[in-house]
């Protein structure tokens, strides 16, 4: 994945999950990341878009509202630093990586 300066995501390599669409994804974004087989942005407002696999709840298809400052991505989970300085994480919690209630 890469953030183009006009807030696109350019995508390529493996996409059995969807992980990394051909086309891209539009969108005004400030920030991405990949994980394993699922996909993050951030846009202007704190809010997350997220797609690829969801097996775990890592990348669920509604996205993450929040107001969230910047965005992580491990193999099958997912975290977001709040405005607050708190964490929010999703996904994969397996070995405590993911926290259902966060991280303060």
């Amino acid at each position: 994945l890469a953030l183009r300066p006009d807030g696109t995501v350019v995508c390529w390599g493996d996409n059995d999950y969807g992980q990394a669409p051909p086309a891209g994804v539009d969108g005004d974004f400030v920030a991405i990341a990949a994980g394993l087989y699922h996909s993050l942005a951030l846009r202007p407002d704190g809010t997350v878009v997220c797609w690829g696999d969801n097996d775990y709840g890592q990348a669920p298809p509604a996205g993450v509202d929040g107001d969230f400052v910047a965005i992580a991505a491990g193999s099958s989970h997912s975290l977001a630093l709040r405005r607050d300085g708190n964490i929010a994480c999703w996904g994969d919690n397996a070995h405590g990586q993911a926290p259902p209630d966060g991280v303060e």
